[in-house]
């Protein structure tokens, strides 16, 4: 038995992989139906164009002409543009955070004031340090007057050294104890360390303040910084200086400003590195972590061939073409014109090959004609002049 059921498994593995290997790719399918599709489309514009012809030739009339409507060829200035996801953030976002530990026992400010730099945000309980203060005073008010009767003691050759400087040492460690103590005083006193909006306060009076643990935020947006990662790729065309289009969607509002920081680092997680930008935001309304937009220029040609992308047309080989009006005879006819194209931006296409100065592109009706059309001229079209 064991022997007739081992072939018999490793015909069904065969078998199994056999038809995992043979299985169609359902998209492989689709592109050949597309190319078979458009090599029909292709073989009936050219049947058109026979019948047609062979009609006109036989109608004493002739054949109808096609209306269409025609642009000259324009020579412009072409750029292409590389589009990145950039993040609004304010180097001017710090929490305030006390000096000292203590209870907060006053509030000057709430959320949404207007504060300067230095201006008093809350009060810490300094009982204890006035206190020691005032103890200080006192002891110190006695060291003085040692010192000052040691020291005359000492001009008049009167009494030990030692003495004098003991005295001396006394009296200016409890004047420094004294200065330390004033410092940790006005301490109790948390300021704003910038100008800006009082964004958030997180702890209320009694409640216990901590210098690990911020008591609120303060924003100042007066100036915003704009972050991108961009891919390594636009390394040599990305440069410190450089004039980038910034677009906030949420605002609708494009501005242009230059770039002020290239990273020198490339992250290895997304392969991009760090390019920013700077602006003033008087108004207030860029916001930080609101989306922006980025456009960088990677690509620059001037007086360039540029037609729009939708009027190139593609044949079942793969060749790119336009529809022209070309002049014989007083008349116009279709010609087709192979042409080599470049980049693409914005809905326009540059021309490498193809096309000259003052062509008359077909720019409607383009999809209704084939080679050799006879072709009406919309009157209102622009007809350069050869």
């Amino acid at each position: 038995m064991t022997r007739f059921y081992r072939p018999m498994a490793i015909a069904v593995l065969l078998m199994a992989v056999a038809c995992r290997q043979s299985a169609p790719d359902p998209l492989e399918a689709k592109r050949k139906r597309l190319a078979e599709l458009k090599t029909q489309v292709n073989k009936l514009k050219e049947e058109i164009a026979l019948i047609e012809a062979q009609l006109a030739a036989a109608s004493p009339t002739g054949a109808a002409k096609k209306l269409v409507e025609v642009t000259p060829i324009v020579l412009e200035d072409f750029a292409h543009y590389v589009e990145v996801q950039g993040n609004v953030s304010s180097s001017q976002n710090v929490m305030i955070a006390p000096e000292i530990p203590g209870i907060i026992v006053k509030r000057f400010v709430q959320v949404g004031d207007m504060v300067t730099k230095g201006q008093p945000i809350a009060e810490i309980d300094a009982e204890s340090i006035r206190k020691n203060i005032a103890e200080i005073e006192t002891r110190l008010e006695l060291a003085q007057t040692v010192y000052q009767r040691q020291a005359n003691l000492w001009n008049q050759k009167i009494g030990s050294e030692v003495q004098y400087l003991q005295a001396k040492n006394n009296m200016e460690a409890l004047e420094r104890a004294l200065a330390t103590a004033k410092t940790q005083l006005a301490k109790a006193i948390v300021r704003a360390p910038i100008d800006g909006m009082i964004e958030d306060l997180t702890q209320n009076v009694g409640e216990m303040a901590n210098p690990s643990i911020p008591i609120g935020r303060i924003v100042n947006i007066s100036q915003v910084e704009i972050n991108a990662d961009v891919s390594e790729v636009y390394t040599t065309a990305v440069k410190r200086g450089d004039q980038v289009q910034v677009f906030f969607p949420a605002l609708g509002k494009e501005m242009t400003l230059a770039i002020r920081m290239v990273g020198q680092y490339i992250n290895p997680n997304n392969r991009t590195f760090k390019i920013q930008m700077r602006t003033d935001n008087p108004d207030g309304l860029i916001k930080p972590n609101m989306l922006a937009v980025i456009k960088i220029r990677d690509f620059f040609r001037k007086d360039a061939v540029v037609i729009p992308t939708y009027l190139i047309q593609q044949s079942a080989e793969g060749e790119r073409f336009v529809y022209l009006a070309r002049q014989s005879n007083g008349k116009y006819f279709a010609q087709r014109v192979p042409i080599k194209t470049g980049r693409s931006y914005g809905g326009k296409t540059l021309v490498e090959e193809g096309l000259s100065l003052n062509d008359q592109l077909i720019t409607k009706g383009y999809n209704e004609v084939v080679h050799g059309d006879e072709l009406q001229i919309n009157p209102s079209t622009n007809v350069a002049k050869n």
